[in-house]
């Protein structure tokens, strides 16, 4: 319902789906109500966030677009932060010490 409570009989969703909800049809840190923040935060997820100064919606050290209708899910995500991927590493490590 409006409050963030739900109809009688009706459960909450996990925060998985509500990522995914966000994930397609993005929200800046604003206008995400405190009830989702609270699923989010008892579950450990991050949720996806709507980014305005790149028009971008940001998860997971990705970045994909978003038009009107919402993310574009036909354009590859870019990376934001290679240093953050993992296994970066590892290769490093290999080249490094030829392993």
């Amino acid at each position: 319902m409006a409050d963030g409570s739900w109809f009688p009989g009706g459960y909450p969703s996990s925060a998985a789906a509500w990522a995914r909800q966000l994930l397609f049809y993005p929200r800046t840190v604003d206008n995400i109500p405190p009830w989702m923040w609270d699923i989010f935060r008892a579950e450990g997820i991050t949720p996806p966030v709507y980014n305005p100064r790149f028009n971008s919606v940001d998860w997971k050290n990705r970045r994909r677009p978003v038009t009107d209708r919402g993310t574009d899910l036909t354009v590859e995500p870019t990376i934001i932060d290679p240093s953050k991927e993992p296994g970066r590493l590892a290769k490093f490590t290999k080249k490094l010490f030829n392993k």
